[in-house]
C-alpha cells in the first residue's frame, strides 16, 4: 500500500510543479487573449433561457503591474451576474475581483506581496492569505486555459483568496467532441471544483468543454452543483479570436489608456480605482 500511495504523492507533486512552471511562461499554451471575445446561448435542458459573453476586453495596470481584465457574465433563470478579474500578464494570479449582482455586489483588492485581501464593496474587510498568487472563480478558468491538460490528470491549489474554499482543484476528464452555434470544435473536457462556489461547488458535476487546440477557448460548460437550484449549460455561438501579449503594438503602453472605441464589445470593465494599496 505505501508504494502506490508515495507513488500518487510524487505524481500529485510533480503536476504541482508543471503547473507553477507554466505560470511563468515556461509550458503549456501562450494566452491568446487580448481583444478575444466569446458570445454564449444559455440553456435549460434544450431550451434558451439566456446569454452570456465572456473575453479579455484591454489591459489595465494595478499598482503599476500589468493585468489583463478579463469578464465572464451570465443571464437567465433569475441570474444576472458579471464578474470581472485583473490577472497578472507575467504569472497568471488575481490583483483585483468584482462581482457584479443587483442584491450584492463584491470587490476585493489583492495585495498579494503582503499575502492579503481588502473588501471594499458590500463588506468592509481586510484578512490574510497564505499565498502570493491568489485566485477568484476567473483566474482560475483562465490559468486552467494554459495549463497542459492531459487527461487524467488532477491540479491542486491552495490558492483561493477565501482559505475555507481551499483547496480548489481541476481535473483532466477526457477528450470530446463538441457541436455549438459557434461550430464544431474537438475539446478537452475539465471539471473545476471550488468549495461553495455558485459555479463549481464540490459534489457537483460542472464541466468546461475546451478546443483542443492553442486558443482553449470555452465552447461549452455545463453547470450542474448543489448549491444553485436549477442547472444551465452555456453554448457558444460565435467569438471573435484574441492575441497574444506584444502583438500589433499591444504592451505595456496600453495599460492606462481605452479602447479607440472608447468601449469594447466585451463589456465596459470598471478602472482599477486604487492607484495604491489600502492602509
Amino acid at each position: 500500500m505505501l508504494a502506490p500511495m508515495a507513488a500518487r504523492a510524487q505524481e500529485r507533486e510533480i503536476l504541482m510543479r508543471d503547473s507553477l512552471s507554466v505560470m511563468r511562461g515556461n509550458a503549456g499554451v501562450v494566452p491568446l487573449w487580448i481583444g478575444e471575445e466569446l458570445r454564449y446561448k444559455v440553456k435549460y435542458g434544450i431550451i434558451g433561457v439566456g446569454e452570456g459573453r465572456m473575453g479579455v476586453a484591454r489591459l489595465d495596470t494595478i499598482n503599476g503591474w500589468t493585468t489583463y481584465v478579463a469578464e465572464m457574465h451570465i443571464k437567465g433563470l433569475g441570474m444576472d451576474q458579471t464578474s470581472y478579474s485583473w490577472i497578472d500578464t507575467e504569472k497568471l494570479f488575481s490583483r483585483r475581483f468584482v462581482k457584479e449582482e443587483e442584491d450584492r455586489p463584491r470587490e476585493y483588492d489583492f495585495l498579494p506581496e503582503e499575502r492579503l485581501v481588502h473588501q471594499i464593496e458590500h463588506l468592509d474587510s481586510t484578512w490574510s492569505i497564505e499565498t502570493s498568487e491568489p485566485l477568484d472563480d476567473i483566474a482560475f478558468v483562465y490559468l486552467a486555459r494554459t495549463l497542459p491538460l492531459k487527461v487524467g490528470q488532477i491540479y491542486e491549489y491552495n490558492r483561493y483568496f477565501k482559505e475555507e474554499r481551499n483547496p480548489i482543484i481541476l481535473k483532466v476528464l477526457r477528450r470530446d467532441k463538441r457541436k455549438v452555434g459557434a461550430g464544431e470544435f474537438n475539446t478537452i473536457v475539465v471539471q473545476p471544483i471550488i468549495p461553495k462556489s455558485s459555479l463549481f461547488a464540490e459534489g457537483g458535476n460542472a464541466e468546461i468543454h475546451l478546443s483542443d487546440d492553442e486558443r482553449r477557448l470555452m465552447v461549452y460548460m455545463k453547470v450542474d452543483g448543489p448549491v444553485l437550484p436549477f442547472n444551465f449549460t452555456l453554448h457558444l455561438e460565435e467569438f471573435r479570436e484574441g492575441r497574444a501579449l506584444g502583438d500589433d503594438g499591444d504592451g505595456e503602453e496600453q495599460g492606462d489608456k481605452e479602447d479607440d472605441s472608447g468601449k469594447s464589445s466585451v463589456g465596459n470593465p470598471p478602472r482599477a480605482h486604487r492607484p495604491d494599496p489600502p492602509n
